[in-house]
């Protein structure tokens, strides 16, 4: 369930956004990660300097930025559309190609850029994706190699029972049912390996994100005071918000995101702006 606060920040966000002349924005958008969505999204023709140009909204502009016209349907004057139509990505008909072929993709995509944000309203929420990716990776392949070396160790000796006999060819390469032991031993080898493969795909969202360039720009939305700007992720932006307005406290560096992804994130924006009420 979503909270007010989190709801807000993601109103904040767009109005930002929207202020600055965004093509598209969105809540909710799929990302090239599977299971990923970003809080908000927004995708810009042209310069997207102009987003950082406006380091601070008053509560009265945000309110008048909030809520700017959507389009629900495929029209002639959508941006998306016009962009399509500018690369020749429609069919007969004139209406869009689900699919563009790759230099499709290319044209339209090389005058865009998209803008990723995730809000954040706890410290706990925010410290829980800040993993970094390698430190993550190195542990879980040392408890992973843990768990190996156990399982050789141990269950031969303690639990045979438990090995796949006839699994292939030699009986020293069977596989052995570990899920199955009862040494306490190596259950808690295999605990400890479970949650650092947990932890390696959900507690490195911002360094996985930033690694990947799912957008072109990459920002934080938190109350302020919550996250110092010393804390901000590597490659990532701040953006802070305080009785009703909302200000620029760190610079989101260009992370120049391969075309395909930027459609990926342009057709996301498009699809969760239909759902949208």
């Amino acid at each position: 369930m979503e909270s007010d606060l989190h709801a807000q920040m993601k109103r904040m966000a767009s109005a930002w956004m929207h202020a600055a002349d965004a093509s598209a924005v969105a809540f909710e958008v799929r990302t090239a990660i599977p299971f990923w969505r970003a809080d908000v999204a927004a995708w810009f023709c042209g310069n997207v300097e102009r987003l950082e140009a406006r380091d601070r909204m008053s509560p009265a502009e945000v309110e008048a930025a909030a809520s700017p016209p959507r389009h629900s349907l495929w029209q002639a004057d959508e941006p998306l559309a016009r962009l399509q139509v500018s690369a020749g990505a429609v069919d007969l008909f004139g209406q869009p190609l689900p699919r563009p072929e790759a230099g499709a993709v290319r044209r339209m995509m090389d005058g865009v850029h998209t803008v990723l944000v995730e809000c954040k309203v706890s410290r706990a929420d925010f410290l829980s994706d800040g993993d970094d990716l390698e430190a993550a990776s190195a542990e879980h392949a040392r408890l992973h190699a843990r768990l190996r070396r156990m399982q050789a160790e141990l269950l031969p000796r303690w639990e045979p029972h438990l090995q796949r006999r006839g699994e292939t060819l030699f009986e020293q390469t069977d596989g052995w049912n570990v899920e199955r032991s009862r040494l306490q031993s190596v259950r808690e080898a295999r605990q400890s390996e479970r949650l650092a493969r947990e932890a390696m795909r959900s507690r490195v969202k911002f360094d996985r994100m930033s690694r990947w360039r799912l957008a072109d720009r990459l920002y934080l939305c938190c109350p302020a005071g919550l996250v110092k700007p010393t804390e901000v992720p590597e490659r990532w932006g701040l953006l802070e918000v305080t009785r009703g307005a909302i200000r620029l406290r760190r610079l989101a560096p260009p992370l120049g995101s391969p075309a395909t992804r930027r459609w990926l994130t342009v057709q996301g924006v498009q699809r969760s702006s239909r759902r949208s009420p």
